[in-house]
């Protein structure tokens, strides 16, 4: 049913984008909703992340917030994929230092996973999109997107409803299971979000799969 409710709403987008092509949320360009002049425009973060995150853009910046907002809740995964491109193009320098350690295995690339409630209502995970994006720029064997390894329980808050931090951490701690720990045991992994405020979610992540096997994971954010 989720599959199909998906490929439904997908048929319909790319419908719509024929009778009505995009326009850039930035400009109003006629192009794709992100033109590369917006994108040259994006203001990068210079804000201190943990020692395993690294993230891209500013989320103060106001374009921004309004393009993760329009992915999350207004049905635009096709800019998702674009963050994902921009991610890969941006950390190049990181993703060779993360292949050397790979050992010539494939990188596995994990999107933080949402709830069953949250991906019913919305009809995909955000950072899934994100994370084929990163994956389909590099068309060789570097990356391998897993998506049936990191669960997410459906009892947590979410996190943009919580101001204080230690209130995120504490929200978001245990919220995250493996069905299968032999999967990554001694992989190396980098896990993708759209958004990192205090990190607690994707330590969370992190720990979790270190905690079951894995041997070097580090996390790629959007915006912070």
């Amino acid at each position: 049913m989720e599959k199909t409710v998906y490929i439904l709403r997908r048929s319909l987008h790319q419908i719509l984008e024929i009778l009505f092509p995009s326009r850039c949320i930035g400009c109003g360009a006629r192009s794709e909703m992100l033109c590369s002049n917006c994108v040259n425009n994006l203001k990068l973060t210079d804000r201190p992340t943990e020692d395993s995150i690294m993230a891209l853009y500013d989320y103060r910046d106001p374009l921004i917030k309004k393009s993760v907002w329009e992915l999350k809740y207004h049905h635009s995964p096709h800019l998702g994929r674009k963050f994902g491109e921009l991610l890969y193009e941006s950390f190049l320098e990181e993703i060779e230092l993360i292949k050397i350690l790979s050992k010539g295995l494939p990188i596995y690339i994990i999107p933080i996973p949402i709830s069953k409630n949250k991906y019913q209502k919305r009809g995909y995970n955000q950072s899934e999109v994100i994370a084929k994006g990163f994956c389909n720029t590099k068309r060789d064997n570097t990356f391998e997107l897993k998506t049936k390894v990191l669960y997410k329980k459906n009892n947590t808050i979410p996190q943009a409803r919580l101001t204080n931090r230690n209130k995120r951490l504490q929200n978001i701690k245990d919220a995250f299971y493996i069905k299968d720990a032999k999967e990554i045991k001694g992989r190396t992994i980098i896990v993708i979000d759209d958004v990192t405020t205090t990190g607690g979610t994707m330590l969370e992540a992190i720990k979790v799969l270190k905690k079951s096997g894995a041997k070097k994971v580090v996390g790629f954010a959007v915006a912070h």
